[in-house]
């Protein structure tokens, strides 16, 4: 019976220690939950705010990338309009292999000139700048439509060679984005192939 006694004793005292240590980390456990919730919300936060900075760069970095397109392209079209006035000058036996492009022509006291592929215009911008494209909801042009952000001046340097048989074409495109304003050059040296 001694034995029992001290049997009980001893689970008594387990279960005591038991509930105790229960109490205990139950009182510390609750002490802790707003800390707990504090360093929860903060982790959250972090996780949440790198992705969203990382999209918004993004998308500004799109918008950026766009206008470089735009820009690109502008200037793409205007040497292939010159490549074509060039190639319609020797197929046709023009004395002058750059025959309707002398605006453009290296004057030193001119900016340089603005050519209007969709109406195939081509003027001097004389001592200012060029004027500012225009576009119709379809195309970039001067005559119709509101005023776009390009701006595109084209020069070209027909005294590169001696014999006049090289020209150097260079396409400046300047435009305001949402980044401050952004320029593009382009260059491309063209020959009279005859």
């Amino acid at each position: 019976m001694k034995n029992n006694l001290k049997q009980k004793t001893i689970i008594n005292t387990k279960f005591f220690r038991f509930d105790f240590l229960n109490f205990i980390l139950s009182r510390k456990a609750n002490g802790f939950t707003l800390i707990e919730t504090l360093v929860a919300v903060t982790i959250l936060s972090a996780a949440v705010a790198g992705p969203m900075v990382l999209s918004i760069k993004s998308i500004g970095s799109a918008s950026v990338s766009q206008d470089q397109l735009v820009a690109f392209y502008l200037g793409q079209e205007v040497m292939e309009y010159v490549r074509n006035v060039r190639d319609t000058n020797l197929i046709n036996s023009s004395s002058d292999w750059l025959n309707g492009l002398s605006a453009c022509k290296g004057a030193s006291d001119s900016v340089g000139c603005y050519i209007d592929v969709k109406n195939n215009t081509i003027a001097d911008c004389g001592a200012s700048d060029c004027p500012k494209l225009k576009f119709d909801g379809q195309n970039y042009n001067y005559a119709s439509g509101d005023n776009s952000a390009f701006t595109r001046t084209v020069k070209i340097d027909n005294s590169i060679r001696a014999d006049g048989d090289e020209a150097k074409v260079s396409v400046a495109l300047k435009w305001t984005g949402k980044y401050g304003e952004k320029t593009m050059n382009l260059q491309d040296n063209i020959f009279n192939w005859r």
